[in-house]
C-alpha cells in the first residue's frame, strides 16, 4: 500500500535534496504561479507508465531516506552528518535515474502528485 505521508517526507527530502537549481528556475519563472487550472490540465496528463515509474523511484528513495535517517541520528559532527547527506543525495539520485527518471522529472511528479488527489487516485490504483 502506497502511504501518502512516506510519499510527502520522501518528496520534501528529495525535492530539498535533488533541485536546488529548479527551484531557483521557479523563482525566477513568475508566470508558472499564474498557470494553476493549466496545471491541473497537465496533472491528467501524466502516463501511467511515468507514475510506475514514479512509485518504483519513491519506493527505493524512501529505503535510502530512512537507512540515512538512522546513520545521521548516530552523526557526531557536522563534517559527517553533510558527508552523510551527500551520500544519501547520490544514492537518491541514482535510485531515481534507474527507475528511468531524472531528478528533476521525478521532482515534478512528486511536486503534481502532491497537489493532486486525481493523481494520488492514480497512484493507489496502479500499486
Amino acid at each position: 500500500m502506497f502511504d501518502l505521508k512516506k510519499l510527502i517526507a520522501a518528496v520534501s527530502f528529495v525535492t530539498l535534496g535533488l533541485s536546488a537549481s529548479a527551484v531557483m528556475a521557479q523563482d525566477t519563472a513568475p508566470a508558472q504561479t499564474q498557470a494553476a487550472p493549466a496545471q491541473q490540465q497537465q496533472h491528467d496528463q501524466v502516463s501511467d507508465a511515468d507514475l510506475k515509474k514514479f512509485i518504483s523511484a519513491n519506493v527505493e528513495v524512501s529505503k535510502v531516506r530512512e537507512e540515512y535517517a538512522v546513520k545521521f541520528n548516530h552523526a557526531k559532527d557536522q563534517d559527517k552528518a553533510q558527508k552523510l547527506q551527500q551520500e544519501a543525495q547520490d544514492e537518491m539520485l541514482t535510485a531515481v535515474e534507474k527507475s528511468g527518471l531524472d531528478a528533476s522529472s521525478y521532482n515534478l511528479l512528486a511536486e503534481r502528485i502532491q497537489s493532486s488527489t486525481a493523481l494520488q487516485e492514480r497512484i493507489q490504483k496502479l500499486q
